[in-house]
This record gives structure tokens, C-alpha cells and sequence, in this order.
């Protein structure tokens, strides 16, 4: 056990010196490259294009679920990026996640630039580039406004009639911008996706929901219940009018390059013609009350959910995997005499368990980012989750060995027995009882953890539940399916691990 404590020290001690030390040289590398702007060579050199965008804002970008791939990905932004991309020569790859992923994806170097309706604003000009405006919106086009409830068109009929109400908005979009400059007296309610807001609205929640004006009638014609306001439009900024692209800092090359591409988008006129067969894609309605919408998406689209739970538990299974190897590790450092490995094993299980899952994966969507920005999203999610599990694991295992009876441990000692041997031939075999059934409980937790990663659609359940969202136009309704499929699963495994834990009790 004490070589097995010392090489694991120094294999974490050694991984901790090596990841630092890469991650220094990367972030140097990562610095010139912005500053002599060469991420156009790249770009040519690998032959790919990577645009991230979030598509719940259409007709800009949007997902057909009846198509797979690269081709689900739709709207006008999405015709644009494709251009873009033959006219590089580069093959396209698009990276879907939230919004705010985006912007955050653009400055780690996870993607070449962000397509998905960016108009500017202040704080983005100081953040990215920002490209020569690709589509100069004109008449309704161009307006921002509030989607109300359809009830409620005679009672708001000005801005300032929302006086103390509250007013959804994504954070950090335009219509942010707008909201905190003329709506001062409102009280805003950030949210992550325009569905998110439309269902609060609907169920009373906040008062309105500051979007595009085109963006609203498209929700208002698949919802009923909803209206979006010509009197409630905002006083348009010239200076932060149109849409473009976002580049990361320093690219000017790249930065130039799309300029002259967008030159030839305007000349001929080619946006306002994907625009306007955005607006008209063939959208299914669905209709009827909540029952009978919420019968017709599953039935619809049965074999997403299928899929997207198939990942969730891929997830939680190979994260309770590695989980279980690193926390078996660390829970041994931790029995270990050794004063300065045990503070190192309960520095890094108190650090795991004292902060927040979702900011470990974006720590580690980040870190990995700066290591290499070729890295799947997959790969720094799983090993986030991985890493967030193993600090659990460690105190189960470590639980589990104390628990075993210190007579056994003095019984093995006084026949001669290794630490070694006596872990593997009598701790072991006895702690597992107790071990077992809690690793059990840590993979049903982890089936419901694994709903963070959803940020990054990265194909798990709570992902399709967006996707679903964004193509049928509501939210309660895949909400709901989603936790149906949660809860049988949830409780098909509790039902499992008590079957474990009796049959576990037969031998006592």
C-alpha cells in the first residue's frame, strides 16, 4: 500500500507539473497567434471552418429535426456560414450550443468565429472583432420589441407601461442593451433561450419578453396565447444596427477576409433571399392542449429522446467508471500516514466537492481549450464529470474500507499479510458490501448531473430537450417528457440498487 500511495503522489503530482507547464506554453502560443493574427493560415492550412452558433433564434438558426449532421443545422445565418465557407474553400463545421457558450467558446479558441444574429453592443466591441454588418435590416425587420400575453395587447399599450413589471431578456443581447437604456424602471429576468421565456410568460411568470420583431411573430404563430406588439418597439440605436459576425480579438486577417466576403453577400443581394426562405420553412404546427401537444412531440420525436437518453447514461456510466478508478486512488492517499499526501488527497476532494458541477465544466471546457482547441467539447466534458465524480467516489470507498471491522485489519497484520495482499484478500471483499450500493446511488446521481452538460449540446437528454424546444416553439411540453423519461429511469435504478443491497444482506 505504501508504493502504491507513493507512485500515485507522484503520478498526480507529476500530471499537475505537466498540465501547468503545457497549458503556459499553449497560452504563449495562443498569444502570438492573436497578435500577428494567423488564425486565417490555420484555417487553410486544416481545411475547416468551425462556426459556433446557437440555434433557438429563428429564422437566423434553427434545427430541423428531420435531418442529422452538420445538415439539422438551418436558418439564414446557417446559408450565410456555409458561403462563407466555400468560398474559403474549407469545409464548414458547426458547433451548436447556448448563447453565452458562444461568445465564451470564441474568446478560448474553441471555435473561428460566431455566427448566430450578433448585433453589436458595447461590451462585445471590446471583447472580438466584429465584422462589417452582413444584413442591414430595414422597415419590421429591423425592430426590437416585446412579446406580451395576447390578452393583455389592450392594457400595454407604451414602454412605460412596464413600470415595475418584469421583462425577460437573454443576457448580454441587443435587446438587453435596449431594455436596461429604456426600460430602466422594469425589472429584468435573464434568460438562457428565447423558449425558456416564452413558457414564463405563458404561465405568468414575467410580464414580457424583449426579442426581434421578427423572432416574436415566429413564436406568436406556433403559440397560441401570445402577441408581439407593434406599440412596444424599442427606439432603434443606428450605431448598433445589423448583424455580424464575431471574430476573436486580434484576427485581422480573418477579420478582413470576411469583410470581403459579407462585400459580395450585400452586392448580390444574397441574405435578404435566405432570409425570406428562413421565414418560410416548412415548420410543423403542433396544436391541441397541453395533453395532446406534449402526446404529439413524443410521439414525433421518440427516437431523439431515445438517443439523447442512450447518452445521458453512456455518460453517467463511463463517468462513474473513471470516477470509481481516480477515487479509489485518492481514497487510499487519504488512509495513507503520509501528513502531506492525506492534505493533498483533501485539498483536491474538498476542492471538487466545495464548488459548483457547472462551473467545473466550463473550468475544464476552458482549460482543455487552451490546451489544444482541436479537443472535442465531448472529451473536456466527460472528463469534467469524471473528475467531479471521482471526489464522491473517494469518500464512498474511503467510507467503505473504515467501515470494515478493525479486528480484521489486526487479524491480517498478525498472519503475516502485506498491505498489499490484505487490502486485495480481506478489506476489499468486505467493504465492497457497503461500497456497491452508494456507487449505485453515485450513478443515478450522475444520470440527473449529466443535464448540465446541456449547455454544450453535447447529444445527452436534457440537450434533445432544447433541440425539441427550438423546433416545436414550446418548452413545458418536451419539458415534461423529458422528466418523465428522468423519473422512470431514476427509479428503475433506486429499485436496482435496493435489490443489491438486500441480496448484499443475505451473507451478513
Amino acid at each position: 500500500m505504501k508504493k502504491f500511495t507513493k507512485i500515485s503522489t507522484l503520478f498526480i503530482l507529476l500530471s499537475v507539473l505537466c498540465g501547468s507547464f503545457l497549458i503556459q506554453i499553449q497560452a504563449k502560443e495562443s498569444t502570438k497567434a492573436n497578435g500577428e493574427g494567423e488564425l486565417l493560415d490555420k484555417i487553410m492550412e486544416r481545411g475547416e471552418l468551425i462556426v459556433g452558433t446557437s440555434p433557438d433564434f429563428p429564422p437566423n438558426e434553427f434545427i430541423d429535426t428531420t435531418k442529422t449532421g452538420q445538415d439539422q443545422y438551418v436558418g439564414s445565418d446557417m446559408d450565410f456560414a456555409r458561403y462563407i465557407a466555400d468560398e474559403m474553400g474549407v469545409k464548414l463545421t458547426i458547433k451548436a450550443m447556448d448563447f453565452d457558450a458562444v461568445l465564451a467558446s470564441l474568446g478560448n479558441g474553441q471555435i473561428d468565429m460566431a455566427i448566430t444574429g450578433i448585433t453589436k453592443t458595447p461590451e462585445r466591441m471590446d471583447a472580438m472583432e466584429m465584422s462589417e454588418s452582413y444584413y442591414d435590416e430595414n422597415g419590421e425587420s429591423s425592430w426590437q420589441g416585446l412579446l406580451i400575453k395576447a390578452d393583455k395587447k389592450d392594457v400595454y399599450t407604451k414602454l412605460r407601461d412596464f413600470k415595475g413589471k418584469k421583462v425577460a431578456v437573454q443576457a448580454g443581447s441587443l435587446q438587453d442593451y435596449y431594455v436596461k437604456t429604456q426600460l430602466k424602471e422594469a425589472n429584468i429576468q435573464y434568460i438562457t433561450g428565447l423558449n425558456d421565456g416564452i413558457n414564463l410568460l405563458k404561465n405568468g411568470s414575467v410580464d414580457a419578453v424583449a426579442c426581434a420583431y421578427g423572432t416574436g411573430q415566429d413564436f406568436a404563430k406556433q403559440n397560441e396565447g401570445i402577441h408581439m406588439s407593434k406599440q412596444l418597439l424599442f427606439k432603434l440605436n443606428p450605431d448598433y444596427m445589423g448583424t455580424r459576425v464575431g471574430i476573436p480579438k486580434g484576427e485581422i486577417a480573418l477579420l478582413n477576409k470576411t469583410n470581403e466576403i459579407i462585400q459580395q453577400v450585400r452586392d448580390k443581394g444574397l441574405y435578404e433571399e435566405w432570409y425570406q426562405a428562413a421565414v418560410n420553412y416548412d415548420k410543423q404546427k403542433i396544436e391541441g392542449n397541453f395533453l395532446q401537444r406534449t402526446w404529439k412531440i413524443a410521439v414525433r420525436y421518440w427516437p431523439m429522446f431515445l438517443e439523447g437518453l442512450g447518452m445521458t447514461l453512456g455518460l453517467a456510466f463511463v463517468t462513474v467508471l473513471g470516477g470509481t478508478l481516480i477515487g479509489t486512488a485518492f481514497a487510499l492517499i487519504k488512509l495513507s500516514k503520509n501528513r502531506f499526501i492525506q492534505l493533498l488527497s483533501s485539498a483536491y476532494v474538498e476542492a471538487i466537492r466545495g464548488t459548483p458541477l457547472l462551473l467545473q465544466l466550463w473550468l475544464f471546457v476552458s482549460i482543455f481549450a487552451a490546451i489544444n482547441s482541436d479537443i472535442p467539447m465531448l472529451v473536456s466534458v466527460i472528463v469534467a464529470l469524471i473528475i467531479n465524480s471521482s471526489a464522491y467516489v473517494a469518500e464512498i470507498i474511503r467510507g467503505g474500507i473504515l467501515s470494515v471491522d478493525k479486528g480484521q485489519w489486526e487479524a491480517a497484520k498478525s498472519l503475516g499479510m502485506s498491505n498489499q495482499h490484505m487490502m486485495v484478500k480481506i478489506i476489499f471483499p468486505q467493504a465492497i458490501k457497503s461500497i456497491l450500493p452508494s456507487l449505485g446511488n453515485e450513478f443515478i446521481m450522475m444520470v440527473k448531473e449529466t443535464s448540465l452538460a446541456s449547455s454544450f449540446y453535447i447529444g445527452e437528454l436534457m440537450s434533445v430537450n432544447n433541440i425539441v424546444k427550438t423546433a416545436t416553439y414550446f418548452s413545458l411540453e418536451p419539458l415534461t417528457i423529458a422528466a418523465i423519461i428522468y423519473l422512470i429511469v431514476t427509479y428503475s435504478l433506486s429499485k436496482l440498487v435496493k435489490y443489491m443491497e438486500r441480496r448484499m444482506r443475505v451473507s451478513d
